[in-house]
């Protein structure tokens, strides 16, 4: 098992999640990489995506695990070879397990671009606060926010992600309803997390060689 990092930018941010997919199954096929198949009247590559970000949010923090025996080396300059402008693969790790990407990373680290800086306390030290989710509803998403400082103009959000997630898009268009803005923010998705702990520091407990033959 393959777990590796890759970007999203420069265009390749407006490509959809399934659209992602098809286009890591052909990098691969390309890379001459090595990958398990699923079982099953229409077997497909085993490729494990982390969960979908909103089509415009940048990232240097998607994550992919695929079953392969690969060394994780020769994955990462045989992607980059092939792959396109704006996804590549900055980090592989073999690993001895499965590992359920879409699952445990439940944090994310973002940069939002476009928000007129206030007073971060005011978020931080309330016990509510209210968005407009992407079905039109006022949501209490207090819980999901996790830190906030500013880096200069960046307003740098630890959120949740994943199915208990906190769209970061939305929540700098809240922002900027309250506090002012641009119309159009950018958002650049940092880092993840599981609970408070790096994602790649959680990985190296997995770290070793998948036994299964691919």
């Amino acid at each position: 098992m393959i777990v590796f990092r890759y970007t999203k930018n420069e265009g390749a941010e407006y490509l959809s999640h399934l659209d992602m997919l098809r286009h890591l199954n052909k990098i691969l096929k390309r890379a001459s990489v090595p990958i398990g198949f699923s079982k099953g009247f229409n077997p497909h590559m085993c490729i494990f995506m982390s969960a979908p970000i909103a089509v415009g949010v940048r990232s240097q923090a998607e994550y992919c695990l695929v079953e392969s025996n690969m060394d994780a080396d020769k994955f990462l300059k045989d992607f980059n070879d092939y792959t396109f402008k704006g996804l590549n693969c900055t980090f592989a790790l073999s690993v001895n397990k499965k590992i359920n990407v879409a699952g445990v990373i439940n944090r994310a680290k973002y940069a939002i671009k476009g928000v007129n800086k206030f007073n971060l306390e005011e978020i931080l030290n309330a016990t509510e606060f209210e968005f407009t989710n992407k079905k039109g509803q006022r949501k209490e998403v207090r819980n999901k926010i996790f830190n906030l400082e500013w880096d200069g103009d960046l307003l740098i959000a630890t959120v949740g992600f994943g199915n208990e997630g906190l769209r970061p898009d939305l929540f700098g268009a809240e922002l900027v309803r309250r506090y002012g803005g641009n119309e159009f923010i950018e958002v650049n998705k940092l880092a993840v997390f599981v609970n408070e702990e790096p994602f790649e520091d959680y990985l190296m407990q997995f770290k070793g060689e998948f036994s299964e033959n691919i």
